[in-house]
């Protein structure tokens, strides 16, 4: 049993069995954790405005070399975290490995960051002046992270740009997860930082409104397109206050005929089922040219009936690739969307789906064949569902492909399968997403690539390489060496 507590300048404390962790695989208690009261949220904030000017006057390297302690800590731990992500979330191993990989590939960039330029210098109209744009930290950084990437996003795609740019920060991890948002600040502070640089508070979403609602400069949030929208109506209200909020999708995968079947079969099942589909980026429609659309159904259909489910901790099962949902609400989310895609008369069910008997949230993949233009908006293709459910769509050339991708409110990720250079870039430009791959699936994010989308997908800078500009004010500064001259003939 885990015992939780929040960190706050640079102490644990308290120890309050409030709520409670739970294995999805087994649904076993593996930790409790106190509900942090408004007076903690607030005394979290308070730390890290007080240890801000100080942390802020170290030298940018001086704060990067923080960042190469926490890597070293980071590989000792990796076997020990790989575990508990899987433990916690229901990830395979080996998806567990990667996201324990992609957070270290954060720390070690912003690392290397420290001593890159973090401005620029910009030609003046009048010969005797220079001018100068340079990225001065905001203040305090709330961090409000997801539970299906808790130890990448929360605490190195988010943090770590916030923390080198000379932010400190205020970390609240999801109520599904707190036993990796709980070792995340054991690392940092294994790592040296200094006390009230990184700050911990764990709760449900009412201390995540708690901690939005304090007096932070910048606000770093994933997760749905109804809580980020709810955030950006808390900035709004505030002078100052601005966020960057990465949300929901209903993302896919495009096929056109010319494309290589065996690359987009297996591109469209890791996109599908990767993390049991709970992934902002997994491909939940995949859209397919009219003349093979048959042919790649029934491949789809056997493969996904190969997908192995179960729980990715067994030992005698090690060749699962999906485990379980979450918790029970989202597996009874995905059997209500089953049911809705199954009971309309546009639909064609190829596999049906169903929990599976004994413990755990466990659920099977489910296919169907559907049209695309049809009077009313159906909620199966118009929602996020984040499960294993996916629709197979018809299309009759690049147009239509490119209308049916963007016939949705979110704008996140897209992958396409063709081997033609011009459909690809006709895709590139006309296609609305903020993650796109080409020859590939939908999923495959890398730390030192900007991540947001666009539409309901995320506003306001995205995550991961995108964090060190959206936590940072971009400033100019302009000397003048000779006569006072004005630009634009100004006099």
């Amino acid at each position: 049993m885990y015992i939780g507590m929040n960190y706050i300048d640079g102490n644990f404390y308290p120890n309050r069995p409030d709520f409670s962790s739970y294995n999805p695989s087994t649904e076993a208690e593996i930790g409790i954790f106190p509900q942090s009261t408004k007076e903690e949220v607030a005394k979290a904030y308070q730390a890290a405005r007080k240890a801000q000017p100080g942390w802020r006057a170290l030298s940018r390297v001086a704060r990067a070399e923080y960042f190469d302690r926490l890597c070293q800590v980071l590989k000792n731990e990796s076997a020990h975290l790989v575990k508990c992500v899987s433990q916690e979330t229901g990830k395979t191993k080996n998806e567990s490995l990667a996201e324990v990989n992609e957070a270290l590939h954060m720390a070690q960039y912003t690392f290397g960051k420290g001593r890159e330029p973090f401005g620029e210098v910009i030609a003046s109209e009048i010969a005797l002046k220079d001018s100068y744009a340079i990225r001065k930290p905001k203040g305090v950084v709330a961090v409000i992270a997801p539970w299906n990437f808790p130890f990448a996003i929360g605490g190195f795609w988010c943090s770590a740009p916030a923390l080198l740019e000379g932010n400190t920060v205020v970390f609240k991890p999801s109520e599904d997860t707190p036993i990796i948002g709980q070792i995340i600040a054991e690392l940092y502070k294994e790592a040296g930082f200094p006390a009230g640089v990184f700050n911990l508070i764990h709760g449900d979403g009412w201390v995540g409104d708690s901690l939005a609602r304090q007096d932070v400069d910048h606000i770093c949030f994933t997760g749905s397109a109804e809580v980020g929208q709810h955030i950006r109506h808390i900035c709004a209200d505030s002078w100052h206050k601005t966020c960057s909020c990465e949300m929901g999708s209903k993302s896919a995968v495009m096929v056109f005929a010319d494309g290589d079947m065996e690359l987009a079969l297996n591109a469209c099942i890791a996109s599908a089922y990767k993390l049991s589909g709970q992934r902002c980026v997994s491909a939940g429609r995949i859209l397919v040219e009219r003349s093979i659309f048959l042919e790649f159904a029934a491949k789809f259909v056997e493969m996904s009936q190969r997908v192995k489910v179960g729980d990715p901790l067994d030992d005698d099962n090690p060749d699962v690739m999906m485990g379980p949902l979450i918790n029970k609400h989202q597996l009874n989310r995905v059997v209500e969307f089953n049911r809705l895609a199954a009971d309309d008369e546009h639909t064609q069910v190829l596999l049906g789906a169903a929990p599976l008997t004994g413990k755990g949230f466990f659920m099977t993949p489910f296919v169907y064949t559907t049209k695309w233009q049809i009077p009313e908006k159906r909620p199966f293709l118009a929602q996020e569902v984040f499960g294993p459910h996916v629709a197979l769509i018809p299309f009759d050339g690049l147009d239509e492909a490119i209308d049916i991708y963007n016939d949705t409110e979110y704008g996140l990720a897209l992958g396409v399968v063709t081997s033609d250079m011009k459909k690809a870039r006709e895709v590139r430009e006309r296609a609305d997403y903020g993650l796109g791959y080409w020859n590939s699936g939908s999923i495959a994010a890398e730390s030192h690539l900007p991540f947001s989308g666009v539409k309901k997908s995320g506003v306001g800078g995205g995550s991961a390489a995108a964090t060190f500009d959206a936590v940072c004010h971009k400033v100019t500064w302009t000397v003048n060496h000779g006569p006072l001259q004005f630009p634009q003939g100004l006099r």
